[in-house]
């Protein structure tokens, strides 16, 4: 009766890490509604408004998740968010998440090598 590819008896044998991830949501989105509303109700059309919001929110939720599912494809998880955020740091000057973003090197600007002192220290040695 439980004898499936993996069940151990009554239980699930394995239970893969992304089946009980967190979903993902798209939080925010939702602010073309009263966006909307607020804006068709200054003309008398809130409703019109709200369905707006609503057709708004759906349109952003599609262009956007096929973004991140394009953006998140063959990475690990998280790792889409440090890209945001490099690219928010590199496009946006006020915006600073402490990512090292140039290559460089230090210089001691000396042409000729530094002579050694003899101190009764070094005479020891």
């Amino acid at each position: 009766m439980y004898d499936e590819p993996g069940m151990k008896g009554r239980e699930i044998e394995f239970i893969p890490d992304r089946l009980i991830d967190e979903p993902v949501v798209f939080r925010g989105l939702t602010v073309w509604i009263p966006v909307m509303a607020l804006l068709l109700g200054l003309f008398g059309q809130a409703l019109f408004g709200v369905g707006a919001g609503f057709a708004m929110a759906i349109g952003t939720l599609l262009f956007v998740g096929g973004y991140f599912k394009k953006l998140k494809r063959r990475m690990p998880d998280g790792l889409h968010i440090v890209y945001l955020k490099k690219l928010a740091q590199k496009k946006f000057s006020f915006i600073d998440f402490g990512y090292i973003e140039t290559s460089q090197s230090w210089d001691i600007r000396r042409h000729t090598p530094v002579k050694k002192i003899v101190t009764d220290d070094n005479q020891k040695d």
